[in-house]
C-alpha cells in the first residue's frame, strides 16, 4: 500500500483527494497545513487522516512514501526540494517552478538520489491524449504546421491573493503552463522566436497573446487571461486536417476535420480527471521509477524553459514600454 502525504490543503488537494479515493493500491496518510481552521474542518471530514500543522514534521515521517505539493507557485521548489532531500517521491502541482535552474536543480536530485519527481501536468494523463496521439501517428491529419491555445478566466483583483502578487502572479505562471505542456506534447522543435502583445494591470500580467515559431518553422499560439472567459481551447492543424478539443487541459472529446469531412472522438475520464494521474505515479513507484514518460524530467525542462523566456520578454517589453 503507497501512503500519500499532501503539503498544502487548497481546493486543488480536495480534487486530488477525491482521486486519490479511487485507487485500490494507496491512501491519503497524512496531510499539513498551516492554518488553524483549515486543520480543524480537514479532521472532521477525515478523521482517520494524521493532520501536522508544520510541514517539516511531514516529511520527518517516515511511513509516507510520496508527496503531493499543492502550495503556492513560489513554494513549489522549497518543499519539492526539502521532500526530495528526505526521500520522499514528489508530485509537485504546476508549474513545478517559476524557474528553469530550480527545475534543473530538482531533477538533478531526483535523478542522483533515484527518487521520484513529476510535476502534476495532469492533463498529459487525460485518456484521450493517447487516442490524439495515435491518430496524428496515424498521419490522419498530415504533419502539423501549427497549434493554437486557449485559456483564459475572469479572476477578480484580490490584494489577498497570490495571484496578484508580483513576483508569482498572473495568467503566464497559472495558466500558461497548460498550454506550454499541451504544445510540447506535438511539438518536439526548440522554439526560435517569441513575440507577445500582454496587459498588465495591479502589477501582474491579466492578458497574453504569444506567437511561436519553432526551429522545425511550426507555429503556435498562446492566449492566456485572468481579465476575460473565453472557451478553453487547442487546434492542431495539419496539412491535412486539424483536430480541435475544449476545455483543451481535460478534454474527453474532440472534432477531427479532414477536408469536408468531420467526425467526433470521445473517451470519458476514468472516474475524474485526477484518477489517472495519481495511477501514473503508482505504476512508476511499483517500477522503481524515478520520472515517467508521459510528464518526464525533459518535459518539465522544455516547458519552464519556455515559459521563462515569455515572461523574461513580457517584462523586457514592459520596462521598453516604460
Amino acid at each position: 500500500m503507497i501512503r500519500w502525504g499532501i503539503i498544502g490543503l487548497g481546493r486543488i488537494s480536495q480534487r486530488f483527494i477525491k482521486g486519490l479515493s479511487y485507487c485500490d493500491d494507496a491512501v491519503l496518510y497524512a496531510v499539513a497545513s498551516r492554518t488553524l481552521d483549515t486543520r480543524e474542518h480537514f479532521q472532521q471530514n477525515y478523521p482517520y487522516v494524521k493532520i501536522y500543522d508544520d510541514y517539516d514534521g511531514l516529511l520527518d515521517d517516515p511511513l509516507i512514501d510520496v508527496v503531493y505539493i499543492a502550495l503556492r507557485h513560489k513554494d513549489h521548489y522549497e518543499w519539492s526540494r526539502k521532500a526530495l532531500l528526505k526521500h520522499k517521491a514528489v508530485l509537485c502541482e504546476k508549474p513545478a517552478t517559476l524557474y528553469y535552474h530550480q527545475t534543473a536543480d530538482l531533477v538533478h536530485i531526483s535523478q542522483q538520489k533515484q527518487i521520484f519527481f513529476m510535476e502534476a501536468m495532469k492533463s498529459r494523463f487525460i485518456p484521450l491524449r493517447n487516442d490524439i496521439i495515435h491518430l496524428i501517428q496515424r498521419d490522419e491529419i498530415g504533419a502539423i504546421l501549427r497549434i493554437e491555445t486557449s485559456f483564459c478566466n475572469e479572476v477578480p483583483y484580490n490584494e489577498k491573493n497570490y495571484f496578484y502578487e508580483r513576483k508569482q502572479g498572473g495568467a503566464l505562471y497559472d495558466v500558461a503552463i497548460y498550454n506550454i505542456a499541451a504544445i510540447l506534447d506535438f511539438i518536439s522543435s526548440q522554439f526560435q522566436n517569441i513575440q507577445i502583445n500582454q496587459v498588465r494591470q495591479h502589477g501582474v500580467d491579466v492578458y497574453n497573446e504569444i506567437e511561436i515559431t519553432f526551429q522545425s518553422q511550426q507555429t503556435a499560439r498562446i492566449e492566456c487571461a485572468f481579465d476575460r472567459n473565453k472557451e478553453k481551447k487547442m487546434t492542431i492543424i495539419g496539412t491535412k486536417g486539424k483536430i480541435e478539443c475544449t476545455p483543451f487541459y481535460r478534454p474527453t472529446q474532440a472534432t477531427v476535420t479532414i477536408g469536408d469531412r468531420s467526425y467526433t472522438m470521445e473517451r470519458d475520464y476514468i472516474y475524474d480527471d485526477f484518477y489517472t494521474e495519481i495511477e501514473a505515479v503508482h505504476d512508476a513507484l511499483k517500477n522503481h521509477q524515478y520520472q515517467h514518460s508521459q510528464m518526464s524530467h525533459y518535459d518539465s525542462l522544455r516547458c519552464i524553459q519556455l515559459l521563462e523566456n515569455i515572461v523574461y520578454l513580457s517584462q523586457k517589453e514592459g520596462q521598453n514600454h516604460g
